[in-house]
C-alpha cells in the first residue's frame, strides 16, 4: 500500500478593511507554506475568509475556507489553516443638512434645530445609525446670520462602526421681541395745545429685564372737554437694567387712552367807565381800551363785550358802575372767566337854566 502523506497549510493571510456592513475578507495565498508536500508535485489551494462578524475590530478572527487542486491533490492528508486575524476600521460618516429656525428674541441663547433634511454621507443603507442633536446660539441678542453651534450625540446598533464627521454649526437669526403696552393719560388744564402727559407700562419683557422709555402723545384736538381720546404717537425705547437693550425689543405706537382738559383761569381787568353828566339813567359808557386778559394763551381768539350800570341815577362821586360781560371767539369755552364786576365814575349836576 501508498498511503497519503500529511500534509499542513498555513501562512494564508487576510487583508485590513474599512467596515461595510459585511463579514467578507480578502485572502491572500501569496504567501501560503505547504509543510509535507514533496518538491515538484502539483498541489494548489484556494481560501476564501469570513470575519467573525461585521463589527469595527481589531485582530479580529478570521475564519478560512480552502479548496485544493492540482494531480497530486490525492496523495496527501491535508491539515487545513483554519483561520488568521485582521482588523475592520471604522468607516467615514459625514453628517450634514442640519439647520437651526429664526426665533424671536426670549434672553437665552437655546436654537431649535431642523433635521428634516439631514444627510449622512457615507452611512450604508440599513445600518442602525441615527442621531440626537442641540444648537446654542453664540449670545442671547438680536442679530441676523447668527452662528449656532451643534452638540451631537449618537445611538444605534452600528454607531460604533463610523468614524463621525460632525457638523459643528449652522446660522440662523434673533429678531426683537415685539412688546405691547397699556397708556394712562394725565388730565390738563387747558393750555393752547393738544399734548398729553402720558405714563406707559411695558409687557413682554423678558424675565427682570428693564427698559427707559420717552413718549410723544396727543389728544385729539386741543380743546377743553372730558373724556377725551388721547392718542399714543411715537414710543422710544433706551438701554435699561437687568440686561435689558434696546436692540433686543420693538414696540408700535398708537395705544389710546381717555383725559380731561379743564378750563383755564382767565381774569378781566382794566375796564374803566368815564365820569358823566346826569341824564335821568343809570348807563354808564365803558372804556375797554385798557382792558387786560390775564390768563389768556397767545394766540387765543377770545373777545369780550362789556356794559355798564350806575348804582342809581342820581349824581354822585366815584359811584359803583356794574359791569356786565358776554365772551365770543373760537377759544372762549377754553377759559374759566373771573369778570371785572365793578368800577367807578362820576355823575355830575346837569345844569339847568331857568327864565320866564
Amino acid at each position: 500500500n501508498i498511503t497519503a502523506k500529511s500534509l499542513t497549510v498555513s501562512g494564508i493571510t487576510a487583508s485590513n478593511k474599512t467596515y461595510d456592513a459585511n463579514t467578507n475578507a480578502t485572502i491572500d495565498i501569496g504567501s501560503v507554506s505547504y509543510s509535507g508536500l514533496v518538491s515538484g508535485d502539483n498541489f494548489v489551494v484556494s481560501a476564501s475568509g469570513t470575519f467573525d462578524n461585521k463589527s469595527v475590530g481589531t485582530g479580529k478572527t478570521v475564519t478560512i475556507s480552502s479548496s485544493y487542486s492540482g494531480s497530486d491533490v490525492s496523495n496527501y492528508s491535508v491539515t487545513n489553516q483554519a483561520s488568521t486575524t485582521a482588523n475592520i476600521t471604522a468607516k467615514a460618516l459625514t453628517v450634514s443638512g442640519i439647520t437651526a429656525s429664526d426665533k424671536s428674541y426670549d434672553g437665552s441663547t437655546t436654537a431649535t434645530l431642523g433635521t428634516s433634511s439631514i444627510l449622512y454621507t457615507g452611512l450604508i443603507n440599513g445600518d442602525s445609525f441615527s442621531g440626537s442633536y442641540s444648537g446654542t446660539f453664540n449670545n442671547a441678542n438680536v442679530g441676523t446670520g447668527k452662528t449656532v453651534t451643534i452638540s451631537s450625540s449618537y445611538s444605534g446598533d452600528d454607531v460604533s462602526n463610523y468614524s463621525v464627521t460632525n457638523q459643528s454649526s449652522t446660522t440662523a437669526s434673533i429678531v426683537k421681541k415685539s412688546l405691547t403696552a397699556s397708556v394712562a393719560a394725565s388730565n390738563k388744564t387747558y393750555n393752547g395745545n393738544a399734548t398729553a402727559t402720558t405714563s406707559l407700562t411695558l409687557f413682554g419683557l423678558v424675565g427682570s429685564e428693564t427698559l427707559a422709555k420717552s413718549v410723544s402723545s396727543t389728544f385729539n384736538n386741543k380743546n377743553v372737554g372730558t373724556g377725551k381720546t388721547v392718542t399714543v404717537n411715537s414710543i422710544t425705547l433706551y438701554d435699561g437694567s437687568n440686561g435689558g437693550l434696546v436692540s433686543n425689543y420693538t414696540i408700535s405706537a398708537g395705544q389710546t387712552t381717555t383725559a380731561n382738559i379743564t378750563g383755564k383761569a382767565l381774569t378781566v381787568s382794566g375796564i374803566t367807565a368815564p365820569n358823566k353828566t346826569y341824564d335821568g339813567n343809570t348807563n354808564a359808557p365803558l372804556d375797554i381800551s385798557n382792558i387786560s386778559y390775564s390768563g389768556l394763551v397767545s394766540g387765543d381768539d377770545i373777545g369780550g363785550s362789556f356794559s355798564g350800570a350806575f348804582d342809581n341815577k342820581n349824581i354822585g362821586t366815584s359811584k359803583t358802575v356794574s359791569i356786565s360781560a358776554s365772551y365770543s371767539g373760537v377759544d372762549s369755552g377754553n377759559y374759566t372767566v373771573t369778570d371785572q364786576s365793578s368800577t367807578t365814575a362820576n355823575i355830575t349836576a346837569r345844569t339847568l337854566t331857568v327864565s320866564g
